[in-house]
């Protein structure tokens, strides 16, 4: 009896060795990777989310943005977009950087910026582009709207970085040698929009993934920057150069989704209760980590 009792024991010791090795083994030891998205039909790459889902799956409330990622067997695809004011100023002037780590963590071997730094960009700081008229409740969006539609026009230029065969700079006009797409826009919702193809020879070195690459883990990440803080005297440093600490704009207020608070990503931004301009001036870094999607 007692043999029979430790040969139990024995045996229950053994398959519970074995599956906590497994799931230690699909987990990467930390945590699960999530699933990826198969595509059946190509993105668009032509700035408009219409080629996505809405909402879009992902939210970062601190950085304010919106994200997605899918693949077909040739393509990797990703969009990201903001309805907030101050990331858009923010992406627009100081520009952003995508960031691909093949192997699933957040040491990226690939860099994508894009928009590039535009210090000649119209958006302006220093001037009333984000002030609030005492008088009013609403500011000028028809003058804001014309900035930030002829900044993301002119948001035509990005670069590469350790990609083999296709380091350096290029028009959103250009495909890249080693196939990558990319573009900006801004859409009926006002939200800001970018997407990107990245065929997988770039980032793989073979021309399709297979079923043997299924759940491989990859992370794509956004890191935008923020504006340097002003010195003041006397006043809150959360306020743009030439306003009061307190004043801002009402508009701000509302979140992933632009003016008026919830709109296409069905994201509710910052609170009337924080201070909008403290956003502009920090810097963020989102990370998705997922698993490659395959499908017959």
């Amino acid at each position: 009896m007692l043999h029979r009792y430790l040969a139990i024991l024995v045996l229950a010791l053994l398959l519970t060795f074995i599956f906590s090795c497994n799931s230690s083994k699909h987990s990467g030891g930390s945590h699960e990777t999530l699933p990826g998205t198969w595509r059946t039909q190509a993105v668009t790459i032509d700035g408009d989310s219409k080629d996505w889902p809405s909402p879009y799956p992902n939210y970062d409330a601190k950085a304010m943005v919106a994200y997605a990622t899918c693949n077909d067997q040739q393509n990797l695809y990703i969009t990201m977009e903001t309805g907030d004011e101050m990331t858009q100023m923010k992406i627009l002037k100081q520009g952003m950087t995508i960031l691909i780590d093949t192997n699933g963590r957040k040491d990226p071997q690939y860099k994508i910026s894009f928009p590039l730094p535009n210090d000649n960009d119209p958006l302006d700081l220093a001037k009333d582009d984000i002030g609030l008229q005492k008088d009013t409740k609403t500011h000028s969006s028809r003058h804001w709207d014309k900035k930030i539609s002829k900044s993301a026009t002119e948001a035509n230029q990005y670069s590469l970085d350790g990609f083999s065969n296709c380091n350096g700079g290029y028009l959103v006009s250009q495909t890249s040698s080693c196939g990558i797409k990319i573009k900006l826009g801004i859409d009926e919702y006002k939200e800001l929009i970018v997407e990107i193809m990245i065929p997988f020879k770039a980032i793989y070195n073979k021309d399709v993934i297979t079923a043997a690459d299924a759940g491989h883990p990859i992370s794509v990440g956004f890191a935008v920057k923020g504006f340097k803080a002003p010195s003041t005297k006397g006043n809150d440093n959360t306020s743009a150069p030439g306003m009061n600490g307190n004043t801002g704009r009402v508009g701000m207020n509302s979140g992933m989704g632009g003016r008026g608070g919830q709109g296409r990503t069905g994201h509710i931004g910052r609170g009337s209760s924080e201070s909008p301009m403290q956003h502009l001036y920090e810097s963020t870094k989102t990370w998705k980590q997922f698993g490659l999607a395959y499908q017959l």
